[in-house]
């Protein structure tokens, strides 16, 4: 029965309308014939398999194009972060030159390919890019080290990330080897969120290790039983001591790694947590916010996007490098 009245004018329609241009799908396992391998042996497998190999051959035959518009697309940041530099909105690009050294250095242990799956490695491969980023355009950089890097992520960055070779080695050396190779035990600190012991300050004199791992915390004391095991000492950072955090104190590789970057600078660790932990670390639980436990004052932490096109300049960083996922890794 309509109960409204003669004269009332229909409600506005609340839904979305979409344009009308055809919805094209890509092929589907039923009916796609691989190239890599004999159709017989693609029938075998299961389908989500299949559909790993029909997604992989996808983005061979369309990764030249895919990455042309990428670069287009850089091309017009660049053009527009260097008329945004001219007009003083955004300070320019330091040169190495007017970097100075910290006097600190800082180990990423890759020794994790096989613990971490195929997007996982795509993640901890973009944080590393990140982590470059932040070594190459501060006032202070660090000496910063990878280690082992091999099997997968050797291949990605071989690949995706080719121009990584021309990056300047005083800002990042890479190393095929474990980090025992490269500085003695004596001088280690493996940062660990499962280590009882927690640091106060950074020394000069040590060489700390932030464990290259994206997991989900699928792992539980995998860097700290990998500390043990290699004889080093090991630590936490103070992250309780000035904020408190709605989830476990795990985040990410790079933001790790930017931490130690701003306490370096600063010599303030509640500075550097609210200014990189993300603002969603704190809102997770119940109250909101980031309760900072110095000083009984409740701020808000300064959120931290993580898509690499808005937090950091593509242009400044890698031509193939990709956005940093949302994974945690578990440092």
């Amino acid at each position: 029965m309509d109960v409204t009245n003669p004269g009332d004018e229909p409600a506005p329609s609340t839904k979305r309308h979409r344009p009308n241009t055809p919805i094209t799908k890509g092929p589907s396992v039923d009916d796609f014939t691989p190239t890599t391998m004999t159709l017989d042996a693609f029938n075998q497998l299961s389908r989500n398999q299949k559909k790993k190999i029909l997604r992989q051959e996808l983005w061979d035959q369309r990764s030249g194009e895919f990455r042309e518009k990428q670069r287009a697309k850089r091309s017009v940041l660049r053009k527009r972060h260097k008329q945004r530099v001219r007009l003083g909105e955004v300070p320019a690009k330091r040169k190495l030159d007017e970097q100075e050294s910290s006097g600190h250095k800082i180990i990423i242990d890759m020794d994790f390919d096989d613990k971490m799956h195929d997007t996982e490695i795509k993640s901890i491969c973009s944080q590393l890019v990140r982590c470059y980023s932040t070594n190459r355009h501060g006032p202070l950089f660090v000496d910063l080290h990878i280690t082992k890097l091999h099997e997968r992520c050797r291949a990605r960055f071989d690949k995706a990330i080719a121009d990584h070779t021309e990056w300047p080695e005083s800002r990042i050396k890479f190393h095929d080897t474990e980090l025992l190779d490269v500085f003695g035990t004596d001088k280690l600190v493996y940062l660990t969120a499962d280590s009882p012991n927690e640091i106060t300050e950074l020394d000069t004199q040590k060489v700390y290790v932030v464990g290259g791992l994206v997991d989900k915390n699928r792992y539980k004391r995998l860097t700290l039983d990998k500390a043990e095991q290699m004889g080093v000492a090991h630590a936490r950072l103070p992250i309780g001591q000035y904020v408190q955090m709605a989830s476990r104190k795990v985040i990410t590789v790079n933001q790790i790694f930017e931490i130690l970057v701003k306490f370096v600078e600063a010599g303030d660790w509640k500075q550097a947590f609210l200014e990189v932990i993300p603002q969603r670390k704190f809102n997770e639980g119940k109250g909101g916010g980031a309760k900072v436990v110095k000083g009984a004052v409740a701020e808000d932490a300064e959120d931290v996007d993580e898509d690499a096109d808005e937090n950091t300049d593509e242009a400044e960083v890698s031509d193939d490098a990709e956005d940093v996922s949302d994974h945690e890794g578990s440092v």
